[in-house]
């Protein structure tokens, strides 16, 4: 596979990783979820992630996605923009990656949240794709306290069946980029949730987020 190729193959996968989750096709089933994860171009379950936070600070920003760009300078409006719509529905742009899409949270269940979107983004040419996130959390302690240890999956299917057999292929190319692309999402994302959280222990304040719901 030559270096034009390979790089449009990342490229293409890239994006639909690089935001949360959004619309859905009126071409997939009514079990939306269960066909992409079953039927999904590739899958990534990243290794668990402790973030030192209590419960109600790490659900707050589950239940309030839009909140995670308005902590601090994690996310800068040209790496990421997310607007809520109402309802659990966002929209997401990263400008610097030409990547537009919306997401939905689906299920709210205790210690588990999944959301359903799908995206496109305009590289040499237009790709787009669902994909489905599932985050599982559970409390845990060690010598330095509590926390909760984050489990995440990615499931990516692309709209497209020429670009989404090409992706199988690279693959062993792919993986590691969307790794690290996870990872670098997921531990801006760390970061907010456990200042948000002593933010509110130092000031007692009984919840974060500006006490919104």
């Amino acid at each position: 596979m030559n270096a034009n190729w390979r790089s449009i193959i990342i490229l293409s996968l890239l994006f639909c990783l690089a935001w949360p989750p959004s619309l859905f096709s009126e071409q997939l089933p009514q079990d939306k979820v269960q066909h992409i994860i079953d039927t999904s171009t590739i899958t990534r379950v990243q290794r668990p992630l402790a973030v030192r936070a209590d419960r109600k600070t790490l659900e707050y920003f589950i239940d309030h996605v839009e909140e995670l760009t308005k902590h601090g300078r994690d996310f800068n409006r040209k790496e990421l923009i997310l607007k809520a719509r109402g309802n659990g529905r966002y929209r997401v742009q990263m400008p610097l990656k030409h990547i537009t899409g919306e997401f939905e949270l689906v299920e709210r269940q205790p210690g588990r949240a999944v959301y359903l979107g799908h995206g496109s983004a305009a590289t040499f040419f237009h790709f787009s794709g669902a994909i489905v996130l599932v985050i599982d959390h559970t409390a845990e302690k060690d010598d330095t306290g509590g926390y909760e240890e984050v489990k995440t999956s990615v499931h990516v299917k692309f709209d497209n069946e020429l670009f989404a057999l090409l992706a199988k292929i690279a693959s062993p190319i792919l993986a590691p980029k969307l790794d690290k692309l996870v990872t670098k999402f997921s531990t801006k994302i760390k970061k907010v949730v456990e200042t948000a959280y002593a933010n509110r222990k130092n000031t007692k304040c009984p919840q974060s987020g500006g006490d919104k719901q």
